[in-house]
């Protein structure tokens, strides 16, 4: 197996974590927990003022952003190695 092979294995690992791993965010009256990276593309609301809650937020468009983001950086990355 190449370099380019390997390093395009590794991205595309990075970008299922990336899109699937949650953050928690905590303030005095609200706990939620955030999925995607660069952009937010998930809310998971837990807690409110109110009491505990089950409320999830999907930003489509953010999402979208994401995967093509990572999906690029899959398919670049056998040429960006090359040229090294």
């Amino acid at each position: 197996m190449d370099k380019a092979r390997i390093y395009q294995i590794l991205v595309a690992v990075i970008m299922l974590v990336a899109m699937v791993y949650g953050r928690k965010v905590s303030f005095p009256d609200n706990v939620h927990v955030v999925h995607g990276l660069p952009l937010v593309w998930s809310t998971h609301q837990l807690v409110t003022i109110a009491g505990p809650v089950d409320k999830w937020r999907v930003n489509m468009a953010n999402m979208i952003i994401d995967l093509v983001f990572w999906a690029s950086l899959i398919i670049l990355t056998p040429y960006l190695t090359d040229k090294q």
